[in-house]
């Protein structure tokens, strides 16, 4: 069986295959979100733009879709993530698509002038949760299995 490992950089993601050249793409989680200074939400416009640009820098990058059952990821980013949704912070856990769905729900809701509580504190984290969210979605990946730093 073939792993693939994800990493979401701050201008690119990749995702790479054990002995086969990395498929990445231009968007990292940086130039996917751009976001106010104050309060690291974007504005409901803003969003709207960043996933249309993710959306189109994913067809781009994978024109076709992968169909796995979980992808591997040591990116801490995507450990805060795992937390807000509520899973423990154990050496290995498996991130659910529909638990990424429910806190960007929460992040969208948060932009529409919603409650803002429990959303990602940074930048790189909101920015790769709508990267992660596009990928999961667009690549038809069920889950992202959190590993280690060092794993």
């Amino acid at each position: 069986m073939t792993r693939y490992q994800l990493h979401i950089a701050a201008q690119h993601t990749s995702l790479t295959q054990a002995a086969q050249p990395a498929h990445s793409m231009p968007t990292g989680w940086q130039s996917a979100l751009p976001v106010d200074s104050h309060t690291l939400l974007p504005t409901a416009a803003g969003l709207e733009m960043a996933i249309m640009q993710v959306e189109d820098a994913i067809s781009a990058s994978w024109p076709q879709r992968l169909a796995l059952d979980t992808v591997y990821s040591s990116d801490a980013e995507l450990r805060q993530l795992a937390t807000l949704c509520g899973l423990p912070d154990t050496a290995s856990c498996r991130l659910e698509r529909q638990m990424v769905e429910s806190l960007f729900s929460r992040l969208a809701n948060a932009v529409e002038g919603g409650l803002a509580s429990g959303l990602p504190s940074t930048q790189a984290a909101m920015g790769s949760l709508l990267i992660l969210r596009e990928l999961l979605h667009h690549l038809d990946i069920a889950s992202i299995t959190l590993l280690e730093p060092d794993a």
